[in-house]
């Protein structure tokens, strides 16, 4: 193993420039086998590095790439109820004490200051940093500044003021109109996307996409003569490009949506389409990790409509959604930089004096700002809420943990923008129609993995800048063309480094939609870093040998964001069983007393757009019952 391990490049030695660089980490196993304890540290560096969490990159997001072993561990106490009522009462009282400080807490408070201006709310977020799943990472490899997202990832300029976010979008500044660099260096220009996901199946038509097969290599382009060199059988072809490329339909646009969500996706495609079973397991991954955590069998398949997965093309022309002429958006680090800027708008100067939209990307937080007392809105980082309660006619009491001490603030009005697996933990007085409602809440997993490359010559000369597998760690990944940003703006030149990101589901078709969370989430948390980057170094090695691939002379950083209730995972009857034919989250949104509930679980499908949609009703709702 340990021959093996070196040749992988997993013991390469760290020094503090190297660590905090992030060029040669090696394996998280060089720093821990000699760790005595959980923690180990890089050589000189004094920078904690854990065998779960590992390496999580340079500036802001070092400390906080996906749930820590701190963030694991305290929600696991929420969850098993080991805390208790008892907290030292702080003597602060708010207006509004929000839950939860992603996209959703960050909308909450950005309505309820628009509603009752000037009026004093805290913000409690469980990660050393703010922004939920709109994190990024950071490396630094050859004096090159390159980033990766975490989770949020790919957005739209709005059109028009159709949502909440439209409209935040335009007043925090953000920019209407993007850029991204064009293809330095020598050989041939690729088709790159401008994001991490639309190369996995929206946008695959439009960028230079490999299909690795075992025996047989990366295949080019497939779509491009319609599947015929790859090796399936004439029947799987045949369904594929019915699935993929079909209009058909088999319902009226009357009731459709109550229709599609009576069934799973996986009855969808194999029952009413009558398609080879290999088509639903093909789609399985992408349905996955695009949205809903787990397979298409435990997936209802309205889900699959509002993604627009195979199948669905008929209806979505029939509504005049026309996905061939989008092409989705990446900043650097995914939409961290969008939740960075409604955080400067809420605190002004907790990105630096300067209030440019650049430095919603480059500048350094300025951590003591955001918990200033003299401010509207402030931000409490490292702090899990974990009881919200009425304590008289006009009053919510707040208790969280942070650096293991358990503390209470009151509070006027309360939203809990957790996710529904710790919201539900939360509120002990919790009408019966909301908990009943929140029980029927599953959630899936899933691994984003950003590795620093010190180059992508390898990639050039397999001709990709994007690859789909069926063997092996994960089932995709890729490189994007960076966006343009004044001083700002990474190379993109296959002799220059980059990041390549990894999104990995944890399939257990077959199981029930909360078993298959179970099972996933299990295998997810189960394993340390130095388990995971074994795999991805094998892996890579198989993969991208024919380029001239080599993990240990080629990979400057690996960083896992592990997210263990990633997704809401709605199962048949999610958005229109319930009472009434309502879905599970009508009463959840309406809320109760001074307690109000908003994320992004609770829109039809979980991402940034939903998730102010509905951290703003929340912030709404609390500011009219002041």
């Amino acid at each position: 193993m340990k021959q093996f391990d070196k040749a992988l490049g997993m013991d390469a030695s760290i020094t503090r420039r190297d660590f905090l660089g992030s060029t040669l980490i090696g394996a998280g196993g060089a720093l821990v086998a000699g760790a005595s304890g959980p923690v180990a540290f890089a050589a000189g560096a004094g920078v904690a590095f854990d065998p779960w969490t590992g390496f999580g990159g340079v500036g802001d997001y070092a400390s906080s790439n996906g749930n820590t072993v701190a963030v694991r561990d305290a929600a696991h106490r929420v969850r098993d109820e080991h805390l208790g009522s008892e907290a030292q009462d702080t003597g602060e009282i708010y207006d509004l004490v929000i839950v939860g400080g992603g996209f959703s807490g960050l909308a909450a408070a950005y309505e309820f200051q628009r509603h009752a201006p000037g009026k004093r709310c805290l913000i409690l977020d469980n990660h050393n940093m703010f922004g939920g799943e709109a994190r990024l990472n950071e490396f630094d490899v050859g004096g090159h500044r390159l980033y990766g997202p975490q989770g949020s990832n790919g957005f739209l300029p709005p059109q028009a003021n159709s949502t909440l976010s439209d409209e935040v979008w335009r007043d925090v500044g953000m920019p209407m109109s993007y850029d991204f660099a064009e293809q330095g260096g020598s050989g041939k220009r690729l088709r790159s996307a401008w994001d991490s996901y639309d190369a996995m199946y929206w946008g695959q038509e439009h960028t230079d996409t490999g299909h690795y097969f075992k025996g047989s290599g990366w295949v080019r382009n497939v779509w491009d003569d319609d599947l015929a060199r790859v090796p399936w059988d004439a029947k799987l072809r045949a369904d594929m490009l019915r699935a993929f490329k079909g209009n058909e339909v088999f319902h009226s646009s009357d009731g459709l949506e109550a229709w599609l969500d009576s069934m799973s996706y996986h009855e969808y495609l194999n029952g009413v389409m009558g398609l080879d079973k290999r088509v639903a397991a093909y789609t399985d991954p992408i349905l996955a990790i695009s949205n809903y955590g787990v397979c298409g069998d435990a997936v209802s398949a309205y889900g699959a409509y509002l993604l627009g997965l195979p199948g669905m093309k008929g209806y979505l022309q029939a509504d005049n959604i026309d996905f061939d002429a989008v092409k989705i958006m990446s900043f650097p680090g995914g939409n961290t930089v969008y939740a960075r800027r409604i955080a400067q708008h809420l605190i002004p100067g907790c990105l630096g004096d300067d209030d440019s939209f650049v430095s919603a990307l480059k500048g350094r937080v300025n951590f003591s700002e955001l918990d200033a007392s003299d401010q509207a809105v402030r931000i409490r980082l490292g702090a899990t809420g974990f009881r919200v309660t009425h304590a008289g006619k006009d009053r919510v009491v707040v208790n969280y943990l942070q650096n293991g001490t358990a503390y209470s603030v009151r509070t006027r009005t309360a939203v809990v923008s957790a996710g529904g697996y710790i919201a539900r933990k939360l509120v002990p007085d919790m009408p019966q129609d909301i908990r009943d409602a929140y029980a029927d809440f599953n959630h899936g997993p899933a691994l984003v993995v950003n590795v620093a490359l010190n180059n992508w010559r390898f990639l050039q000369k397999i001709g990709i800048t994007a690859g789909r597998w069926y063997d092996g760690f994960g089932f995709f990944g890729s490189i994007r063309a960076p966006m343009s940003m004044p001083g700002a703006t990474p190379p993109f030149d296959p002799d220059k480094p980059v990041v390549m990101t990894f999104y990995v589901p944890f399939l257990h078709p077959g199981y029930d939609t909360r078993t298959q969370g179970n099972l996933g989430r299990a295998e997810l948390l189960g394993k340390s870093y130095a388990d995971f980057e074994r795999q991805i170094r094998e892996h890579m090695n198989t993969l991208f040998a024919g380029g001239g691939f080599d993990a240990r002379r080629d990979i400057a950083g690996i960083v896992l964001n592990r997210w263990g209730h990633a997704y809401v995972s709605p199962q048949p009857g999610f958005y229109y069983g319930g009472r009434q034919g309502e879905g599970l989250a009508a009463p959840i949104k309406a809320g109760f007393d001074r307690i109000f509930f908003g994320h992004s679980e609770l829109g039809s499908r979980m991402n940034y757009r939903n998730a102010i949609a509905e951290g703003g009703r929340a912030g709404k709702q609390a500011a009219l019952r002041l």
